[in-house]
């Protein structure tokens, strides 16, 4: 059972961590992160620049897209009005929403023989005010200090859900089991 989520033209917190529910998720948009190390230094800005691409059309002076950008390790920066700091991550604010690009700055960590993983969904939207037309995509990366020696697939749960949302779907499957079984010995 998905969670409702309502739509915020002032961003959304750690509820939109799964995605932009209120829009459809689509192929046809797709979210970047442009200027990610291969390989981190210690305490090193990185300057980013994220990109919804998308063929839903753009309206001037209309609401065209947000995004939800969290990440494992380091911290952001940004000198952008439109983008602010919610619940363990970055969103868009009202007038962010009148763009599809976003400059920040990502200061790495400093233990070098880490990884960090950054989650994006991003949404395209047409301006009308409503869900029909828009549409979302999410996107993963996962970079390495230098120092860093394992796995860098990035840490992706089943169909998306974290270790939480598992543990609730497990203990719902289980119930439902024992609903029919109780049911059947009657």
């Amino acid at each position: 059972m998905m969670p409702a989520v309502t739509g915020s033209p002032y961003g959304l917190g750690s509820e939109a961590n799964q995605g932009c529910l209120c829009h459809t998720q689509v192929d046809s948009v797709s979210v970047q992160l442009a200027g990610l190390p291969d390989g981190y230094e210690a305490n090193t800005t990185y300057a980013l620049t994220l990109t919804v691409t998308s063929d839903v059309a753009q309206e001037q002076n209309e609401s065209q897209g947000g995004f939800r950008l969290t990440a494992s390790n380091g911290t952001f920066e940004f000198n952008d009005s439109e983008i602010q700091y919610l619940d363990g991550g970055l969103t868009h604010r009202l007038n962010g929403t009148y763009q599809r690009v976003w400059n920040l700055s990502w200061i790495s960590p400093s233990d070098t023989s880490s990884r960090t993983d950054f989650v994006i969904n991003g949404n395209a939207v047409n301006g009308n005010g409503d869900t029909s037309g828009d549409a979302w995509a999410t996107a993963s990366y996962a970079i390495a200090g230098i120092d860093f020696e394992g796995d860098l697939m990035p840490s992706e749960g089943i169909n998306g859900l974290d270790p939480g949302d598992r543990i609730l779907l497990l203990v719902a499957l289980v119930g439902i089991v024992a609903l029919l079984w109780t049911t059947s010995k009657k």
